[in-house]
């Protein structure tokens, strides 16, 4: 199988939030007053929305029944919501940067037809569709469902761009907006009790994802945001919503608070994992998410700056982003390395491995899928070869061991487990 089946393969909708965490440094480094490098970080982050759709297109039309099943899965549908933030934090680039507002016009359009369509599909089929008894309810909920509060509350806050430079229908586009904003709003509510109920009443084992559930925080102050401006937005254009900027001044900082509230605790989670975990420090994709959230604090920040005053708003939007900025790079960096030393362009001989994400290989003419990855670990044999040995179980219930030459990156058949 070629690198790019396999590449889509592997393939996921969080890759999106390398987008987002980029995009949001163009837009405060902007809102700064560094107009010398938000460009730069803006190009590179369409660079990662444009590749990022070839993939998932791709993908697609390769692994159809693939992307059928994430749609099906509660643990993962709600991730689609990330296709939405991405290309409504572009727009406000578009805009806020380069001043094309048509551009930002076009995006908006395409964002809402996107909400419309996964918002319809995603909590259709999760009101709907057959619960199987094997999913738990700790392992189906995690902060990632924030997403779907993420998506909405960018559309409304690329509404409100748009409604700026709009020379018509802007009172439909405050409702519009104000509409989007509360239901994005009510979704973070609902879903936040779900997470305290998850976590008071739930194990939250060691090796849990927990990049996922910074979004607590990332949601929270995307609410924010969203409310702030349009706040600033009716005060300036006035009309029938005037009534209500008392209300969403206050509702904003409550939000802002509710989500600043989460950094203490995710901190300690995150020093408990490192700690007692056996893994080390591995890649995942929820590095950016966690950058994507520090850069929207930062941004948040500078809003109620504009708000409120006080010099210790701005003061913390500064450190948050200088935090943000570094997680950048070693987000970046580390990104690069995992997708050098990847497995996708690893050579094979008599074991070949297909797919990345589920794993399957061909031995001796016969195709075997594998089920569940048991352990996994590296050694050196006394011949100075290193190895990466996986214990997996197949889909017909055949435990074995495969393993590959680090050196000479072949994969090898080890043998059958009782």
């Amino acid at each position: 199988m070629s690198v790019l089946k396999i590449a889509t393969y592997s393939s996921d909708n969080r890759w999106f939030n390398t987008v987002m965490a980029t995009v949001i440094i163009a837009v405060v480094s902007q809102l700064y007053g560094f107009e010398r490098i938000s460009p730069y970080f803006f190009i590179t982050g369409l660079v990662a929305l444009l590749s990022v759709i070839v993939f998932m297109i791709v993908r697609i039309v390769l692994f159809n029944k693939d992307a059928i099943n994430d749609l099906f899965n509660p643990e993962k549908s709600l991730y689609f919501f990330a296709i939405i933030s991405a290309v409504n934090f572009a727009g406000m680039c578009f805009s806020m940067i380069f001043h094309m507002n048509l551009t930002a016009n076009i995006f908006w359009y395409v964002a809402i037809t996107l909400w419309v369509v996964i918002s319809l599909s995603t909590f259709s089929i999760l009101f709907l569709h057959g619960k199987s008894r094997d999913r738990k309810f700790e392992e189906v909920l995690h902060g990632g469902w924030f997403f779907a509060t993420a998506g909405t509350q960018s559309t409304a806050l690329l509404g409100i761009i748009v409604a700026g430079e709009a020379t018509k229908n802007i009172l439909f586009i405050h409702i519009f907006s104000f509409a989007l904003w509360s239901i994005g709003a009510c979704l973070y509510i609902i879903f936040m009790a779900l997470i305290i109920l998850r976590l008071f009443f739930y194990q939250f084992k060691i090796d849990t994802l927990l990049s996922p559930y910074w979004m607590n925080m990332g949601a929270a102050a995307l609410t924010a945001v969203t409310g702030i401006e349009l706040y600033q937005h009716i005060s300036i254009m006035g009309g029938p919503f005037m009534e209500f900027l008392p209300f969403l001044k206050g509702i904003s900082l409550f939000f802002w608070s509710a989500g600043l509230w989460w950094l203490p605790f995710l901190i300690v989670l995150a020093i408990r994992k490192q700690v007692f975990s056996k893994e080390g420090l591995v890649f995942t994709v929820g590095y950016w998410e966690i950058v994507f959230t520090l850069g929207l604090y930062a941004h948040s920040a500078i809003k109620l700056f504009c708000l409120f005053g006080g010099q210790y708003l701005n003061v913390i939007s500064i450190c948050f982003y200088i935090v943000c900025i570094i997680f950048w790079c070693f987000s970046f960096i580390f990104t690069l390395v995992h997708l050098v030393r990847s497995s996708i362009w690893v050579p094979v001989n008599d074991l070949t491995i297909n797919y990345v994400i589920p794993y399957s290989f061909r031995l001796r003419g016969r195709l075997f899928k594998v089920k569940e990855v048991v352990n996994e670990w590296v050694d050196q044999s006394i011949q100075g070869v290193l190895k990466k040995h996986y214990c997996i179980v197949t889909t017909n219930n055949i435990t074995c061991h495969i393993s590959c030459d680090l050196i000479t990156k072949k994969w090898y058949f080890d043998q059958v487990k009782d």
